[in-house]
């Protein structure tokens, strides 16, 4: 019997080393994207996540008697830098194209991806015209929105024609859609095993949380969180605990902050069948954080700070949605 289940773990909970002046955007990202194929399988999959990074271990196996080269890409996800120029999105790395970092091996070697970035505008390709005027596709991540102030009057102008960017409020604010794919050509041997390990820093995002939060009340704010990470009453109730407990103490007038991190789980389904074997670590990365998550099946604690479950021939359903409070 499938079940849903929530962890709430007490104990005294540990002050944030920083806290954001506002609230950041999480950004949900997965694992690889194989062509469909009638031959290839994925025996095992080990995923080991925490809001602060992501590493997957895969076996692949051709059941086929040819040999197989398909496409395997790694979309990173898309990003509306109008949406989010006001509102700041989860940690990034400055670099504009691999903002989180992106690592593959194929059997312990390294591998030269290939990478497609394309700023996107009401089904428009517009990143001609973006790096025309010397700005990166990718103006959201580190400080690079800082770029339109250096834009000249002319290549203001060429933006604003285009209809991609609005000048009314200084520096301007992007109106495209930032789309990044890594992508390479995979070599499977017929009846062979191939091992692809990859890691990245997933974007995290970051909020306060409140007394607001507990209230659970149908419709309003704090119902997000009940729906998206399972937060029932006992665990609200172990929370309000902890924020009673920092409270005491003056920190933060009792928030705790909240990390939450989203994965795509369900591009597992692209290939023959669904997971052979498929293993998940969570890492709340401090013994006195509480996680919260919906999860079908088992989650047991094995350490401090990690719980793991084991399913067999897993095919995701949905996506896997955590939260981290510390």
């Amino acid at each position: 019997m499938k079940s849903i289940i929530c962890i709430a773990l007490a104990g005294m909970v540990a002050s944030a080393s920083a806290l954001a002046d506002d609230s950041s955007a999480a950004l949900g990202a997965g694992g690889i994207e194989l062509t469909k194929s009638a031959d290839i399988r994925m025996a095992k999959e080990d995923l080991r996540i925490s809001p602060d990074a992501v590493a997957i271990r895969y076996e692949f196996v051709n059941d086929g008697k040819k040999d197989i080269d398909t496409l395997v890409a790694f979309p990173l996800p898309d990003i509306d830098a109008y949406e989010y120029w006001g509102t700041p999105v989860g940690r990034m790395t400055d670099d504009p194209v691999n903002f989180v970092g992106f690592n593959v091996t194929a059997d312990g070697k390294p591998i030269a991806v290939k990478v497609e970035q394309k700023a996107m505008h009401d089904g428009r390709n517009v990143t001609a015209t973006v790096k025309s005027v010397g700005l990166p596709v990718n103006v959201v991540s580190g400080r690079n929105y800082q770029r339109f102030a250096k834009l000249t009057v002319a290549q203001r102008q060429t933006l604003k024609n285009a209809g991609i960017a609005e000048f009314e409020d200084e520096p301007g604010i992007a109106k495209w859609i930032v789309q990044t794919r890594y992508y390479w050509m995979q070599h499977f041997p017929a009846g062979k095993t191939v091992i692809i390990e990859h890691s990245y820093k997933p974007v995290t995002g970051q909020a306060f949380f409140s007394q607001y939060e507990l209230r659970m009340t149908p419709g309003n704010k704090d119902e997000y969180w009940k729906k998206n990470y399972c937060m029932d009453a006992r665990t609200l109730s172990a929370i309000s605990a902890r924020m009673k407990e920092r409270k005491v103490s003056g920190k933060n007038d009792g928030m705790l902050t909240a990390y939450s991190t989203d994965f795509v789980l369900k591009t597992a389904n692209n290939w023959k069948g669904g997971i052979g074997r498929f293993h998940l670590i969570i890492d709340k990365l401090k013994p006195d954080n509480v996680l919260s998550l919906c999860w079908n099946g088992v989650l047991k604690k094995t350490g401090p700070a990690t719980f793991e479950s084991t399913r067999e021939n897993f095919a995701p359903d949905r996506d896997l949605k955590f939260v981290v409070l510390e």
